[in-house]
């Protein structure tokens, strides 16, 4: 937030009012322009910053001498090693800059303050502000702090450095700088942002550095002192730091401590935090070095709800979110860290606020309800308590399934939720830290926490598995096995960089602007599903899918007026929507919703929940996942169920033991997914399926979702497999208990997928439907009774259910014939088209892996590819010029002239022309001499035999 309180003394670049040159005597200037120094130095203007001043703290020291001109400088402690080489290289001779011991404090008038606002970090210049009615002017871009000065003029705003502050103001008062000046303030600029790259980082920064160099600034010379090596002092402490370093987890992000000892000062160890970041992959990092009497602090964070300038300023230092340090003097390196402990313990606690953990939306139940329905919907929706509400919707009551199943069992089905429920409970808010949510829980035993708003309407809630799960992340992260992995658990990374690895930057965009549209209408949005499964594994990206917790009717309202958008379609049943972009991407939006069945093989009906209720109702581990798109929370993985470790491992498996009962068509996703990705169905998942089976749960699904489950898997690149794994689990049996594989039907799918593989290098994915193809084999045992039967239990339409009935029986009679015949050498072009026309095209690929090797196989191809594609040139118009009349005649002088063409009996347009004369024209009578149509029309008399 900029705060200015303006004054006059900026209005030109002259003295402020009551400002003066130092008193001090003038001699001439000696070689180099340096000015022989009194003893006492008494200063109306001084400028001073904090103790250990950094380049930006230097850069704004020397901005402020140009608008305070004849102002004097004082350093409050001392510079590191690279300040004072820079100033005994450079231009230090050019400023004022007085020695605490030569200084007047009693002199000073105004005194101008940069980089900092707080008292005790001014060490030497503290003692002027004893001074009466001194004015006290303020230049910072750190946090607001409690033991922060106030001023007659203030300029504090968020940026990145201090310099850009006074860059800003300078280019604003038209004050230019001389190159080296310029140079000066982008080295603080530059230092301050990490070379622009922080995340504390702004728009105004990169101006600044734009400013700055329009005036000058050398960037060789900022190169030289913002990239320079490790001393030797400071690669040993570095090194020791590397050993020390303990890691853990804070929310799902890596936090480090390092300390270390030293009898020798080391200057700058601040460059050694940023080397250590990009080590350990840390996104909190604290070190502790303890040298000459004092504990260095030095604190960094990529993480935007961490703010170490807090963290700082309670142990007595400074700095903003992402970047602070603090000089602690009289404690020892164990006493700090404790400190220190405690300070991150208040932080991260807030983190853990009710707000970010419990789980929205909440299930809840009218107290007016019967208990035996509060039973249904715990297990319907494998919950063990809900929360009752009253009608006006308020939380009223705490009903469990331990309640709930004493009332029933004493005979009280018919008694209503209120009349059992817990009626004495504690509530949080959304503040609510994560230390009171624990008294509760654990201290108190209560085994849900409703999280209300202020008129008592559930927001959330939080359970003991909520509160044990984030328990185990703190208790786990800091393990020497979290250690080896970055600091995380499995079931809680971040994978922004995955994310901006394998989405394309387009698509990234429009994630990043649907977390934004989610965000205003106070939405909550995940990257779900195979989407977040892919991007673990590595494999290229297809379709977005999206789960929003929330009403998500209302982001499909906001999404056309924000991005371009070709079409929307809804599907209000299950709550789901495929949003088509003009690129022709894909997103599919999903209201994060808990399903239940209310029979095996039923369709199931849904309803709204939370994303950990969402990702439970997923077919598989590996297939629920979420990465949040949230604030807070974006390229954060959600993982409640091992899937991230099931995907490492290479396993299939479900969620719940009941998963194959409750949806049969899993049984064959299961198959699908372990041949797609090489996985293996896991045993306890194998075995439910047999048991599936063989208790007939299978029979009992919805037909047409059966035959959809089985053409996504002939649709698998490896179909082979895939079939033979469904065999082996009995799921082909299931279906038919005929349609089994046997060697032969093996050896034909092996065919089909010749037939199939040269079909693709052919004509590409032209949209045939080749599971047909599959089916016609994987069923080639099968009588036609049995077919018939098949073709109606799954449900297939009139056209499928064509070619498994009516043209399977053709195409054996064709192979039958043709085998009967004996070996033939080829058959005639014109013969194939009367064999093969009839049929589909699935039914034409089925004859060629049936006779595989022989004519009729290299027949099914040549027809495919290039007889069907054979016409005649000559067309009905042509025919007719020659004397065809209209009528059956003409369409049959067609299809002889295209059968001639395909046999090579006609190869040009008058070839066509006298064919069709000869065959199809009357014969005419011979013509006298001095007739005109015999002088005309020679080849009409030749065409009649004349």
């Amino acid at each position: 937030m900029s705060q200015s309180k303006q004054s006059d003394q900026f209005g030109q670049a002259n003295p402020p009012d009551g400002a003066a040159l130092p008193d001090r005597d003038s001699p001439p200037d000696r070689p180099g322009g340096q000015v022989e120094r009194r003893k006492i130095i008494r200063a109306k203007t001084l400028i001073t910053t904090h103790v250990n001043p950094d380049f930006d703290a230097v850069a704004s020291m020397v901005a402020a001498t140009k608008l305070y001109p004849g102002a004097v400088m004082l350093f409050p402690g001392g510079q590191g090693r690279n300040l004072r080489s820079f100033f005994i290289q450079s231009l230090i001779y050019l400023f004022d800059v007085a020695r605490p011991r030569e200084l007047d404090y009693g002199s000073v008038e105004r005194l101008v303050v940069v980089d900092t606002r707080q008292r005790d970090r001014l060490g030497a210049a503290a003692p002027c502000l004893e001074n009466p009615g001194l004015d006290i002017h303020l230049y910072d871009h750190h946090p607001d702090g409690p033991n922060d000065l106030s001023g007659s003029f203030e300029l504090v705003d968020g940026v990145g450095a201090n310099a850009t502050l006074m860059t800003e103001l300078l280019a604003e008062k038209k004050i230019s700088l001389s190159p080296q000046e310029a140079t000066m303030l982008a080295l603080g600029l530059y230092e301050d942002t990490g070379g622009l790259t922080f995340g504390s980082t702004t728009p105004r920064d990169l101006l600044a550095g734009a400013t700055l160099l329009s005036w000058g600034a050398d960037l060789s010379v900022v190169a030289d002192f913002t990239s320079r090596e490790l001393t030797p002092e400071q690669l040993s402490l570095l090194n020791e730091l590397i050993l020390s370093a303990e890691s853990r987890e804070a929310r799902g992000r890596n936090l480090v401590i390092a300390m270390a000892r030293r009898e020798e000062h080391v200057e700058e160890i601040a460059v050694l935090a940023h080397k250590m970041m990009d080590i350990l992959g840390a996104d909190l990092l604290f070190l502790l070095v303890e040298m000459e009497n004092m504990v260095q602090l030095v604190a960094r964070s990529r993480l935007r709800e961490v703010d170490v300038g807090e963290i700082a300023l309670a142990l007595g230092g400074g700095g903003h979110a992402s970047a602070a340090a603090a000089a602690i003097r009289g404690k020892g390196l164990a006493e700090v860290k404790e400190e220190l402990e405690e300070c991150l313990a208040e932080v991260l606690g807030r983190m853990y606020s009710a707000a970010n953990v419990m789980v929205r939306p909440p299930i809840c139940i009218g107290e007016e309800r019967k208990v035996s329905e509060a039973m249904d919907m715990m297990v319907r929706y494998s919950l063990n308590v809900l929360l009752a509400t009253d009608s006006a919707g308020k939380v009223s009551g705490i009903i469990t399934d331990h309640i709930a199943g004493k009332a029933i069992y004493h005979g009280l089905v018919g008694y209503r939720v209120k009349e059992v429920m817990v009626t004495e409970f504690q509530t949080a808010a959304p503040e609510t830290t994560f230390g009171e949510i624990n008294r509760v829980i654990v201290g108190q035993g209560q085994r849900i926490l409703p999280v209300i708003d202020p008129s008592g309407k559930a927001l959330g809630v939080i359970t003991r598995t909520d509160l044990l799960r984030l328990m185990s992340r703190e208790v786990a992260g800091g393990t020497e096995e979290a250690r080896r992995h970055g600091g995380g658990l499995p079931y809680e990374r971040n994978l922004l960089g995955i994310m901006e690895d394998r989405l394309p930057a387009k698509i990234m965009a429009l994630v990043r602007g649907l977390s934004d549209l989610a965000k205003d209408l106070g939405l909550s949005a995940y990257l779900v599903g195979g989407t977040v499964r892919d991007m673990i594994m590595l494999k290229p990206v297809g379709d977005l899918d999206v789960s929003v917790a929330g009403d998500m009717s209302r982001l499909l309202e906001v999404i056309p007026t924000k991005m371009a958008v070709k079409k929307i379609k809804r599907h209000p049943r299950f709550q789901t929507a495929t949003v088509i972009f003009e690129d022709g991407w894909r997103l599919d939006l999903s209201s994060a919703r808990v399903e239940y069945y209310e029979r095996p093989g039923a369709l199931p009906v849904v309803s709204q929940a939370s994303i950990q209720l969402d990702l439970q109702r997923r077919d598989f581990t590996i297939n629920a996942l979420a990465i949040g798109l949230n604030d807070d929370d974006f390229g954060r993985l959600f993982d409640f169920y091992r899937g991230f470790q099931d995907i490492k491992e290479g396993l299939v498996r479900v969620l719940h033991s009941l998963s194959i009962i409750e949806d049969p068509t899993r049984a064959f996703r299961a198959v699908r997914f372990a041949t797609r990705l090489g996985f293996k169905i896991s045993k306890m998942t194998q075995g439910l399926i047999e048991n599936a089976v063989r208790g007939g749960f299978v029979q009992n699904t919805h037909p047409r979702r059966l035959l959809t489950e089985l053409r996504y898997i002939f649709e698998e690149n490896e179909t082979f497999k895939a079939v033979e794994m469904a065999d082996n689990l009995g799921l082909l049996a299931s279906i038919h208990p005929e349609m089994k594989l046997t060697p032969t039907t093996k050896a034909l799918i092996r065919q089909v997928d010749r037939v199939r593989d040269w079909f693709r290098l052919t004509f590409g994915q032209d949209g045939t439907p080749f599971w047909l193809v599959y089916l016609l084999a994987v069923s080639e045992a099968l009588s036609q009774e049995d077919l018939e039967r098949l073709s109606h239990n799954l449900d297939a339409n009139r056209k499928e259910a064509k070619t498994l009935i009516a043209e399977r029986p053709r195409v054996l009679r064709v192979l039958s014939r043709n085998r009967r015949r004996g070996p033939i050498p080829e058959l005639k072009p014109s013969e194939i088209d009367a064999l093969l026309s009839p049929l589909s095209w699935p039914a034409i690929l089925f004859l060629m892996a049936k006779a595989s090797g022989e004519v009729l196989d290299r027949a099914g191809a040549a027809y495919l590819a290039v007889y069907r594609r054979v016409s005649p040139m000559c067309d009905g118009s042509d025919l007719l010029a020659l004397g065809l009349r209209p009528g059956p005649s003409l369409q049959k002088a067609l299809s002889a002239l295209r059968l001639a063409r395909l046999d090579g009996e006609v190869t040009s347009l008058e070839d066509e022309k006298a064919f069709a004369r000869l065959n199809f024209l009357p014969p005419r009578a011979p013509s006298g001499p001095d007739d005109p149509a015999a002088e005309s029309d020679p080849e009409a008399n030749a065409g009649a035999g004349v």
